[in-house]
């Protein structure tokens, strides 16, 4: 069986935000335990041998365009090569905003798609043709999707795509395209980037972020597995040490059970109050019986 590790989102650089402070809170580093969850997701990838990684855009945040960004993406790159682990990635709308892509060093075993057509790349060991196209600009609004090429014969074909689709998913567009024409093409799947949340569209996925920037991105991070043994199937991988969740409550007897019957898990989670206001207080209180947990303001 072969597995990909389908990572997008990562925007490296970008802090959590909305993170709380508070006597009691668990310590929460907004600009280290970002780079922590990449740094976990990419220790899983080179445990567990992945085959591949197919990275779906917004490499880099376009806010943050830092040195550590740049030195820790040519490190995980680097890091990859060594582990004998190809890298097929693609530009999104962040990157093409962020000066760090034209300084970013690939080694040889990771392809860069071009910005200015759709280009076809085979890993002849696993059998898997790659066919991608990078964001050519913040604002690109063309349907890249429709220019793709035919699927290889005798191969497993993926795509990669950074697009908002009809934009039901997110706020900014990005190259928009539908799902039948996705479906068109007759590509075994959709490896997607721009919606931070993990989602699945049939013919295609988005993989989600790594981390949970904002307040909204709730639930597990990490990155999707795609399995290819007969057919093509996919597989949450979660490896974020950092999660949020939402706490919805309308009296304290309800936070108490929502804590009582969380899961408990070796990560950090942030719980975002969706309560009235006078059980911002009650709710912090129940944090701290609770270790790795804490309470936001919505």
């Amino acid at each position: 069986m072969i597995r990909l590790a389908h990572v997008s989102d990562v925007h490296l650089g970008a802090r959590l935000r909305a993170v709380p402070d508070y006597p009691g809170c668990p310590a929460i580093d907004p600009v280290e335990d970002a780079y922590a969850a990449f740094d976990a997701l990419l220790q899983r990838i080179r445990d567990e041998h992945y085959d591949g990684v197919l990275l779906a855009g917004d490499l880099f945040d376009r806010h943050e365009a830092t040195p550590r960004a740049l030195a820790t993406a040519e490190q995980a790159l680097a890091d990859l090569h060594d582990a004998g682990i190809p890298v097929a990635l693609i530009w999104g709308n962040h990157d093409a905003e962020s000066p760090l892509p034209q300084r970013l060093r690939l080694p040889p075993t990771t392809w860069l798609a071009p910005a200015d057509y759709p280009a076809t790349h085979y890993w002849p060991d696993l059998g898997v043709a790659l066919h991608a196209q990078s964001i050519a600009a913040r604002d690109d609004l063309r349907d890249l999707a429709a220019g793709y090429p035919t699927p290889l014969a005798a191969a497993t074909n993926i795509a990669l795509l950074h697009t908002s689709l009809t934009g039901r998913h997110s706020r900014r567009a990005c190259a928009p395209t539908t799902l039948a024409s996705l479906a068109a093409h007759g590509y075994d799947h959709w490896a997607l980037g721009h919606v931070h949340q993990r989602t699945h569209l049939g013919p295609a996925s988005y993989a989600g972020s790594p981390h949970p920037a904002r307040k909204s991105e709730t639930g597990p991070r990490g990155f999707l597995e795609l399995r290819l043994s007969g057919t093509l199937t996919t597989h949450p991988v979660d490896t974020s040490p950092v999660i949020r969740e939402p706490l919805t409550a309308t009296t304290e007897g309800d936070i108490w059970k929502q804590f009582d019957n969380y899961p408990t898990a070796a990560r950090l989670v942030i719980w975002t109050l969706d309560a009235p206001a006078h059980l911002l207080a009650p709710a912090r209180a129940a944090a701290r019986n609770y270790p790795n947990f804490a309470v936001a303001l919505p």
